[in-house]
């Protein structure tokens, strides 16, 4: 990976100090116009950005770390992205890094590519979350060479790893669950066809259906894209259709509570008539239908651990200057 150009190279290619560059460019009047010129000159020949995060005028910068959030909602109801901000946030401070918030959804990252982003925001490290596998940034930080932590979605390679639990097994454990509960006609309210999530959890659901001997039926199987509103309608569509269904794995809490809103409208009782079973444990999930069962994620836990990963990705490089 090349060098990123920091504020000494620009002083050593001027043949002025540190502080006179940064003086230049925050625009500091005790610099003469010349000088300024020659500066600006210099660092737009060598592709140099200043870091905000820099310390003003010794131009020693930490470590900073971008988490990368996508799509990020007004009212996050499942906690999951407030757990891992501050998860993020608070093992940053234990290392010494700063630690910046870069919200992105399919619009941004059409208009600025990934690398630009982090050589505007001078990032060392990333850490993602809710990205989906076509999305644009997914394909630049999996192509790229920034080292960077992928949350929920599993990848490794030179400069990537990820945080995620096993999602195959949890699935594949909470169908186990059903079935042992003597249900055979199990539907399932997946997520979105592209998050990484979805394809594991759907992996785990066939795995359990196909080692008890049960036929996997595609139309037991809708994808609600992880919305409490699309879950409700399309489990009012699914149980029209399949009225032999009496339990529900759900691929989120969210989706849960739309689906245990639907089963009530049409006059089924939860559990004497179908159960369900959700993915997450968000808070509110111990207030639905006497409390919901569900499979624990700890949130804050995964947003630290990334940090902890990144640092580990760094000290594999052998420093965090790239």
């Amino acid at each position: 990976m090349k060098k990123r150009i920091n504020i000494r190279d620009v002083a050593k290619a001027a043949g002025v100090s540190i502080t006179t560059v940064s003086r230049a460019l925050n625009g500091y009047s005790d610099v003469s116009e010349e000088t300024r010129k020659k500066i600006k000159e210099v660092a737009s020949t060598l592709n140099y950005m200043p870091n905000i995060n820099a310390r003003a005028l010794g131009g020693i910068s930490e470590t900073t770390i971008g988490l990368l959030v996508s799509d990020l909602q007004p009212y996050d109801y499942s906690n999951m992205a407030i757990g891992m901000i501050t998860g993020v946030y608070e093992a940053c401070a234990e290392y010494g890094c700063e630690f910046i918030l870069l919200a992105t959804d399919v619009e941004r990252q059409s208009k600025q590519n990934f690398l630009q982003l982090c050589r505007k925001k001078n990032i060392d490290g990333i850490v993602a979350t809710g990205l989906r596998t076509n999305d644009i940034y997914y394909k630049d930080i999996i192509k790229g060479d920034i080292p960077s932590v992928l949350m929920d979605i599993n990848t490794s390679g030179k400069n990537l790893c990820s945080v995620s639990i096993d999602n195959v097994k949890a699935s594949d454990d909470a169908v186990k669950y059903l079935i042992e509960s003597g249900h055979r006609h199990i539907g399932m309210i997946n997520g979105e066809h592209v998050a990484g999530v979805s394809k594991e959890r759907f992996l785990g659901y066939e795995k359990a259906l196909k080692e008890s001997n049960i036929d996997l039926k595609k139309e037991y199987i809708k994808y609600s894209d992880f919305n409490e509103q699309k879950a409700y309608e399309d489990v009012i569509s699914l149980m029209k259709g399949n009225k032999e269904i009496t339990a529900l794995f759900c691929a989120s809490d969210l989706m849960a509570i739309g689906a245990i809103k639907a089963v009530e409208e049409l006059g089924l009782r939860i559990p004497e008539d179908i159960s369900v079973i959700g993915f997450d444990d968000i808070p509110v999930s111990k207030y639905i239908s006497g409390g919901l069962t569900t499979i624990r994620q700890d949130p804050y836990k995964m947003g630290h651990l990334a940090v902890v990963l990144y640092e580990f990705l760094k000290g594999c490089r052998g420093s965090s200057e790239h």
